[in-house]
């Protein structure tokens, strides 16, 4: 016992010391409704289902290294890809039904090309490869202004 547990009452121990105890259960016949009911005899019965080897699953490992995983059809692909995005939510159907819409709140189809983008005048090739910085075009100090 490590120092620090607390130790039990006399009481406490007078109690807590092991029984044996003894439980006396019924053979299958005294029970009411059981009476016509015969254990099998110890190892007479096994196993006596038919089964045919696919089923038991002989020679599934023999040819392991054989296996080709590029199997996989686009139906399985495309559950694969579902299973590994759900989040077990009632608003998974939702999520992988959604799509961007095309259409503004009028129904007129969007045009992100005619956008009118104040300072684009400003942009240069640096800008179309993310390398500028548009918030600070205004302040930007340089020998074209």
């Amino acid at each position: 016992m490590a120092r620090n547990d607390i130790k039990d009452s006399a009481k406490d121990e007078a109690k807590l010391k092991p029984e044996v105890a003894t439980i006396d259960l019924p053979d299958v016949e005294d029970i009411p409704g059981q009476e016509h009911v015969r254990p099998a005899p110890l190892n007479g019965i096994g196993d006596v289902t038919i089964s045919s080897g696919d089923e038991e699953g002989k020679r599934i490992l023999e040819n392991d290294d054989d296996l080709d995983e590029s199997d996989v059809t686009p139906e399985e692909k495309e559950l694969l890809q579902q299973t590994s995005e759900s989040m077990s939510s009632d608003e998974d159907l939702d999520v992988r039904n959604a799509r961007v819409d095309n259409r503004d709140e009028d129904g007129e189809l969007l045009n992100e090309d005619s956008l009118d983008v104040p300072g684009s005048e400003d942009d240069d090739e640096n800008e179309e490869i993310g390398e500028e910085d548009e918030e600070n075009n205004e302040y930007s100090l340089g020998d074209n202004r």
